[in-house]
């Protein structure tokens, strides 16, 4: 017991270092959406290679990561305990412990990058160090992080360089790519901080924003057939109203007189969910005037429900044409702990903790075809599915544009739905596709092939955005190839180190 006790004491009592290190971490958040502050996430990591670079051990540089680790998830996630403790009904101590219990476990992943770092760190060539060995670590982690147990892609390092030349990396190689640039950069700019041949230092650094600028310039896609008008419906339904029976019908009324006032649109798409029940059920009562009304018409109406029976084992989070319900998408990519509760026998109590109406979803197939909605076939996405690049790039290039739901209810007046939007921008960039968000609170926007906002309503509004998505053809390269091509650097890379150090040492 005593041993547990002095190793979580030097874990977990900061250091001036450690300090330092949890600082850099929170400064990090800044450079993400709301706040877009992009030179931010250059400072907070080059910060962190020179706290990497003094570690004299794998733990001291373990524990710097996570202190990182647990500033910049500490903050930039806090949005998970909004979540729990004002929307599902858990206790505030639980709350607290459940929100710290998941930033602690994301925090595992710097920390493992610092012992990474130190392991194969040779101080004799600090500007290689710098220059390939940090950077290289600082991708492997992120893409560990947005990997393993389905994966947490949020607050990648690449997403706060859209719009700047770095972002020219992002259809050649995803956020990935971006992230690495990203990490060079601040390697780059500590080497010039510390004064170390300054003029290979400066020389590179301009050599990749320059190939990033220049890479923004190329044609990947282009567009194919007319427009498409498209109406997105934000119905602004308050999470603790949602589910309440009382709330359903004046749910329905809010959607369905909206809709009617924008049937002339090619198609109308409805938030995550916005109908309150079983779709099953309801098309053969509450809205069976309307989809009838619907069915006589040109235009696809898209609508987010529940899929499935009262009396059946699995029912889906799914996005249903109500001018052809045959047509329907099924949410794949559940987020644990609120659409499903992984490792059920051991996490059993968890689930008892919340409050969550249909927590226990079925997970879609992985290969779904895209609906044909207004002529053209969408590539269909629900909520924590657009942070996924290579998932939707399955649906590439058959989709000539992106239809994403959500209902970031949950996260009111926190920093997601902005983060959320920042992810969207980032795919639509890497795929070459336009992306039309419709969102229950915000943010609903069309965003064109440049990551560029086209047209956006105000949050926390009752409101429709009426607008055109423009269709694609072609693929980008990152919607060829995925992440392939960053795997086969990271493991040619770390496999050289590793020969190497067998090589030199007899061991790895």
């Amino acid at each position: 017991m005593k041993s547990v006790f002095n190793f979580l004491k030097n874990v977990f009592v900061p250091a001036k270092q450690h300090g330092i290190a949890f600082f850099l971490g929170l400064l990090s958040v800044f450079a993400f959406a709301p706040f877009g502050v992009s030179q931010v996430i250059l400072v907070s990591i080059a910060g962190l290679f020179m706290l990497w670079l003094a570690a004299d051990t794998r733990f001291e540089a373990a524990k710097i990561g996570l202190w990182f680790g647990l500033g910049q998830f500490g903050l930039g996630v806090s949005w998970l305990f909004s979540s729990m403790y004002f929307y599902s009904g858990v206790f505030l101590p639980v709350a607290v412990l459940l929100t710290f219990g998941f930033v602690l476990f994301l925090a595992l992943s710097t920390a493992l990058g610092g012992w990474i770092a130190q392991y194969f760190k040779n101080s004799n060539r600090p500007g290689l160090v710098l220059v390939l060995l940090f950077p290289a670590v600082w991708v492997l982690i992120e893409l560990i992080r947005s990997s393993i147990f389905g994966g947490f892609p949020f607050l990648l390092s690449g997403t706060t360089h859209l719009h700047t030349w770095l972002d020219g990396y992002a259809p050649v190689f995803g956020v990935w790519g971006v992230s690495w640039m990203v990490a060079v950069s601040a390697g780059l700019l500590l080497w010039l901080y510390q004064k170390r041949n300054w003029v290979v230092a400066s020389i590179s650094l301009c050599l990749i924003w320059s190939i990033g600028g220049l890479l923004q310039n190329v044609e990947w896609v282009k567009p194919v057939d007319k427009p498409i008008d498209i109406a997105l419906i934000q119905g602004n339904i308050p999470q603790e109203k949602k589910w309440l029976p009382d709330e359903f019908y004046p749910t329905l009324k809010t959607y369905i007189g909206l809709t009617k006032k924008n049937l002339s649109a090619d198609v109308i798409v409805w938030p995550e969910t916005a109908v309150p029940a079983y779709y099953d059920v309801v098309e053969k009562g509450a809205l069976k005037s309307f989809i009838k009304d619907a069915k006589l018409l040109k235009t696809d109406i898209l609508v987010g429900a529940i899929a499935g029976g009262r009396n059946s084992e699995h029912y889906y989070n799914a996005l249903i044409n109500v001018h052809n319900p045959e047509d329907r998408y099924y949410k794949h990519h559940l987020v644990p702990f609120s659409e499903f509760f992984p490792f059920t026998s051991a996490f059993a109590f968890v689930s008892e903790l919340f409050d969550i109406p249909f927590a226990t979803f079925t997970a879609g197939d992985i290969n779904q075809t895209p609906l044909k909605l207004g002529g053209q076939y969408a590539g269909l996405s629900i909520c924590y599915e657009m942070a996924f690049g290579e998932e939707l790039a399955m649906q590439l290039p058959q989709a000539k544009y992106l239809i994403t739901v959500s209902n970031d209810a949950w996260f009111a007046n926190t920093f997601e739905p902005a983060q959320q939007l920042q992810e969207v921008q980032m795919r639509a960039l890497e795929l070459g596709r336009e992306i039309a968000r419709s969102t229950n609170t915000g943010h609903t926007a069309i965003v064109d092939i440049k990551g560029n906002i086209k047209q956006q309503i105000p949050a926390y509004e009752v409101g429709v955005l009426r607008g055109e998505v423009q269709p694609y053809e072609g693929l980008t390269f990152y919607a060829e190839w995925k992440k392939m091509p960053i795997l086969f650097l990271l493991f040619s890379y770390f496999g050289f180190l590793l020969a190497k150090r067998y090589f030199l040492t007899g061991r790895f």
